[in-house]
């Protein structure tokens, strides 16, 4: 019997950590089990040749927002070609509604609800030997045009039956260009009414030995990226700092992102935070509102006075990666109580802050207390806030384009600079003001409707200032010459850009490089390089002194921007006229 389990991730470098443990828990049954993980930016009509030339005898997916819709679009085709196949469905988004998913969709024939491991094996061992399925928890089924709810499985209490689906081979083979997921954990410690984590109590844990073993296998892999998917990771302090210590210690070149509470953080360890190696580690953390009667209204705990505390520490040890989560439409704030919200995060400097927008869940707490907040959502997936008793349609809308222009200036940390001076200079430290003029600049001109390459950003910031701040347009400029060169390894600026440039630069920068004390002293690591290969990754422009040294003056000085040879953008700035 052959068995294939699939799934559609939202982006080609994904990977399903459902359907490693459902072929690592299933893998010693008498079937062959294979993955085959495609993404929702693929052909449907390609993924179904695919899946139809592998001639499966189970056909199984993993079901979540983003994918059930064209997963339900596959299901209806794939049963009309091959009508033998079984189909099962398994997931969060199928979980909650399974007898009226099948009385809507008679093409499916199996939903495992909850937790699919157990249910799974179960389920492939009956059809293999043609027994009933009415003795297998978690599972709703047809049969004979019937439909049948069985009760509910009980949750794995021993998470270290489920063998690791990692292994060598397969991290060098099928995982190599994609990020890994892992966790050490499940369930939270905390019930949010906006998450489907609220609807299982408690957490549950791999044991230590095994999580260790696990990690040790990324690392000496030398695997990019792992990110865990335990949603609160540091919900048992000790715990979590005993896996941190061992990556610390074992570690070669892999970066862990991790979901935490930053309200759980003690002082000890924020102490053993400070001293991790930078870049090894990069933070989650969901901070959603700064309102406490907001938080409560949701169930969840928090004291956000507490908590920018420790994140600001977390985030001047500038060490560790940090994204700060929002989330707009959560009941109880209004337009006027999200922006201040905003303004509270924003103004710790994050590394990346996510404007997410509230979605109701199938299975939700807040999903059956929506008419108390009089929400309106979509109605297909991802069943987003439309409007509610404190936000309306036209406040969502304007929120949407600010997290638009977030992402393409804010959170891709090419226009750190010129942002930070605008917010503390010229909008005195209220930056949802700078970020809803500048949407509002945009939606006049069709910019929003527009595709942009990363150049012409900086000309429409640019555009903007001149005409909302024209009297600090000048000096907006430089700041953004000087952002662009951080960001961009070029050698030339974008269009309607002056470039202070003497004659002869190109000679100059050959003067610097092809000194050898110049190179051994300011550029160690390009020692014995020639000064052709070294010239690629550098530049030498003119800008404002004060650009890079506020007690400075206008005198232009010549910069030199040295570059990553992976990254592209500058790892080293160098004053050139204070050194000549």
């Amino acid at each position: 019997m052959k068995v294939l389990l699939t799934t559609l991730n939202a982006k080609y470098i994904h990977s399903s950590l459902a359907l490693a443990y459902l072929k690592s828990y299933c893998a010693k049954g008498p079937f062959a089990v294979e993955i085959k993980e495609y993404s929702i930016n693929e052909n449907l009509e390609k993924i179904m040749m695919d899946i139809f030339d592998k001639k499966p005898d189970v056909l199984a997916f993993s079901c979540y927002i983003w994918n059930i819709e064209p997963i339900l679009q596959l299901v209806s085709d794939f049963k009309k070609v091959a009508p033998d196949t079984i189909i099962i469905l398994g997931g969060p988004e199928v979980s909650f509604d399974s007898e009226q998913l099948l009385s809507q969709y008679e093409d499916i024939d199996i939903i495992i609800r909850g937790e699919g491991e157990i249910t799974l094996k179960e389920v492939l061992e009956a059809i293999y030997s043609r027994q009933d399925l009415k003795g297998i928890k978690g599972i709703t089924y047809r049969w004979q045009d019937k439909i049948y709810q069985n009760p509910d499985r009980e949750l794995i209490k021993n998470l270290d039956i489920i063998p690791n689906p990692y292994s060598e081979e397969n991290l060098k083979g099928y995982y190599r260009n994609k990020i890994v997921y892992y966790e050490t954990s499940r369930g939270c410690p905390f019930n949010c009414s906006y998450c489907l984590s609220s609807t299982i109590k408690g957490v549950r844990y791999f044991s230590l030995p095994r999580v260790k073993k696990d990690l040790l296998l990324f690392m000496q892999n030398k695997v990019p990226e792992v990110k865990f998917v335990d949603r609160t990771f540091n919900c048992h302090e000790k715990r979590a700092r005993e896996i941190m210590e061992f990556i610390v210690e074992n570690n070669l070149a892999t970066r862990f992102h991790l979901e935490i509470g930053a309200e759980l953080l003690s002082e000890e360890m924020l102490d053993f935070l400070k001293k991790v190696p930078r870049g090894m580690f990069a933070f989650e953390i969901g901070v959603q509102s700064v309102h406490d009667h907001v938080l409560r209204a949701v169930n969840r705990p928090g004291n956000w006075e507490e908590m920018k505390g420790k994140i600001r520490k977390l985030i001047a040890y500038g060490n560790i990666h940090i994204h700060l989560d929002l989330i707009a439409g959560l009941p109880g704030e209004n337009y006027s109580l999200f922006q201040h919200s905003f303004n509270e995060v924003y103004n710790l400097y994050p590394d990346v802050i996510q404007l997410g927008f509230l979605k109701l869940l199938k299975g939700s707490p807040i999903r059956t207390q929506s008419r108390e907040h009089g929400y309106k959502f979509n109605f297909r997936p991802p069943y987003q806030v439309l409007e509610n008793n404190y936000l309306s349609f036209a406040e969502i809308v304007k929120l949407k384009r600010i997290e638009e222009l977030l992402e393409l200036y804010y959170n891709s940390g090419s226009f750190k600079n010129t942002l930070r001076y605008l917010v503390k200079e010229v909008y005195e430290d209220k930056p949802f003001t700078l970020w809803e003029e500048f949407a509002l600049f945009w939606e006049d001109r069709g910019y929003f409707a527009m595709a942009h390459k990363k150049e012409t950003l900086y000309g429409l910031l640019r555009s903007f200032i001149e005409k909302e701040k024209g009297f600090l347009a000048e000096q907006a400029a430089e700041i953004l010459k000087y952002d662009y060169f951080l960001n961009h390894r070029a050698y030339m600026l974008p269009p309607d850009f002056t470039s202070h440039n003497p004659q002869g630069i190109s000679e100059m920068v050959y003067e610097l490089i092809r000194d050898s004390s110049f190179i051994d002293r300011y550029l160690p690591d390009w020692s014995g390089k020639s000064p052709r290969e070294i010239r690629r990754y550098v530049h030498l422009e003119y800008l404002p002194a004060w650009v890079i040294d506020k007690k400075a003056g206008d005198k232009l000085t010549p910069i030199l921007f040295v570059y990553n040879q992976v990254s592209k953008k500058a790892e080293r700035v160098i004053d050139i006229g204070k050194i000549m």
